[in-house]
């Protein structure tokens, strides 16, 4: 049992990555940003995860979770009398706390403790997840024979029902994690003398800020920087925090003798004189090749961890909705053909056959970063053999409008280093994705899954998510067609 703070297995987490980050969760959670609308559908799909892997041991009993995690132990005391394998058990070897996934009853009255994660491979903080669960279900007292990583099959294709035997696979990690134990007790003396203090620890920023996810206090952490800072570089590498710990913020300062690319070059000097970089003679290259009549693709997809269709694998992108603007000849006006689907049968066939009577048989398909365009249609059309041959077709028509940013033919300071086309658009066009209800492909994709596949949605809710969804899609492709003529115009002679 416990009086004092506890420290859970995804603070210990935390802890390892940022002390800061650990001591703003315990004293000021108000100053962390909630997450997004991308991270909580990450969150669910692990939940069903979970749920089917709880599915291959139909003799569990789960804890019932509870805020106190006292009462928790107390609930797998008595779950642990069972002798069945338990869901959720929980243990504190104080400070420490964890729930395991599941914990199998084995000889000599021992268990095992199974990891369950919704990724399809191994990651070295997996095994410091799981040596923490062991460290504290040893310190109250449990016999652990060994311990074990599940995750996802990447092999595995869904027909008909899941068979979660198929779908896991499962390594045992004992050896590997006895040596990380070993630090764990000096780890929490630590995380408790920070939680001790008053005030947040000062932490310098670093590649723990990123690694191994991005800190929801980044931007805090951050905002000190100068606006024209210097992880602002293009492919930056190492080299940001190598400048950074000389004291060198702004790109202005960075030294000639830095060893930066011709591209770095080109991006400071664009931000030092305040205006945008232009290649006129490669832009017009890139302009020559296309071919009229022009079509402009974008997807939206969900990708489901455990998946819904059949023939498709974990984390397959499967296009729900796609926007088309085509410009028949230069100057034309844009028609718009679009669709969503409307409800959560599978959306394949139906973009397919649509889309195969929409995009000709000439001219120009142009996406932004056309390559997932044409992975989702090359994997969308494997499952449906009759459009094979159409979609293959399709592959020397394709035009990637992200190669005139990528390779700094145009290049705008208010990009600030990227070639995203939410940094692209505003930048050549003043279009902004700002009074857009969803503005983010991660969250179209959650919105989607949300209000098509959970049966608790007011109808109200649904109308307005799927109007938002058009709209937002739709201004991709209409933001392209405006991307080109703001090329056509700066590479004017």
């Amino acid at each position: 049992m416990t009086k004092g703070p506890v420290i859970s297995k995804s603070k210990y987490l935390s802890g390892k990555q940022c002390l800061k980050y650990l001591w703003y969760q315990y004293h000021d959670k108000k100053a962390i940003p909630p997450h997004n609308l991308a991270t909580l559908l990450s969150f669910d799909e692990g939940k069903k995860v979970g749920a089917l892997a709880q599915s291959l041991y139909p003799d569990g009993v789960k804890v019932p979770w509870h805020h106190d995690p006292n009462k928790v132990m107390l609930s797998t005391i008595s779950a642990l009398l069972k002798k069945k394998p338990i869901f959720e058990a929980g243990f504190i070897n104080d400070p420490a706390y964890a729930l395991t996934d599941i914990l199998l009853p084995v000889e000599g009255g021992a268990w095992d403790i199974v990891e369950v994660k919704s990724a399809m491979e191994m990651k070295e903080e997996y095994y410091h997840d799981a040596a923490f669960q062991k460290y504290a279900a040893e310190g109250a007292g449990i016999t652990i024979r060994k311990v074990f990583l599940m995750f996802i099959n990447r092999e595995f294709e869904k027909h008909g029902p899941i068979d979660p035997e198929k779908f896991f696979k499962k390594v045992e990690i004992t050896e590997r994690i006895e040596p990380l134990i070993a630090g764990i007790k000096d780890d929490l003396k630590g995380m408790l003398e920070t939680l001790s203090q008053r005030e947040a620890p000062v932490v310098p920023i670093g590649q723990h800020c990123t690694s191994p996810r991005e800190c929801p206090l980044k931007g805090k952490c951050w905002s000190f920087l100068p606006d024209d800072h210097v992880f602002l570089l293009f492919r930056q590498g190492k080299l940001g925090f190598e400048l950074y710990e000389k004291g060198i913020l702004k790109l202005a300062d960075i030294p000639e003798d830095a060893g930066l690319s011709d591209k770095q070059t080109m991006q400071i000097e664009s931000h030092g004189k305040k205006e945008a970089h232009v290649d006129k003679e490669s832009i017009r290259n890139f302009l020559s090749e296309l071919k009229y009549p022009l079509y402009y693709l974008d997807f939206e997809t969900v990708a489901p961890a455990v998946p819904i269709y059949d023939g498709t694998r974990p984390y397959q992108d499967v296009p729900f909705q796609y926007s088309l603007h085509v410009v028949e000849k230069e100057g034309a006006k844009p028609q718009h053909f679009e669709y969503l689907a409307p409800d959560g049968k599978d959306p394949r066939p139906e973009v397919l056959r649509r889309l195969k009577a929409e995009l000709g048989e000439s001219g120009s398909i142009v996406a932004y970063f056309a390559p997932y365009e044409q992975k989702c249609l090359e994997v969308a059309s494997a499952a449906y053999p009759e459009y094979q041959e159409w979609s293959s077709g399709l592959k020397d028509r394709f035009v990637d409008l992200l190669v005139p940013f990528r390779s700094f033919f145009y290049y705008h300071p208010d990009q600030g280093g990227s070639a995203s086309m939410k940094k692209v658009l505003p930048a050549i066009t003043g279009i902004s994705y700002d009074d857009l209800e969803i503005g983010q492909g991660g969250d179209a994709r959650a919105e989607f899954s949300r209000v098509t596949f959970n049966e608790n949605i007011a109808e109200e809710d649904r109308v307005q998510v799927r109007q938002a969804l058009l709209e937002y899609c739709g201004q991709d492709t209409l933001g392209m067609v405006k991307i080109v003529e703001a090329l056509a115009k700066v590479a004017e002679v």
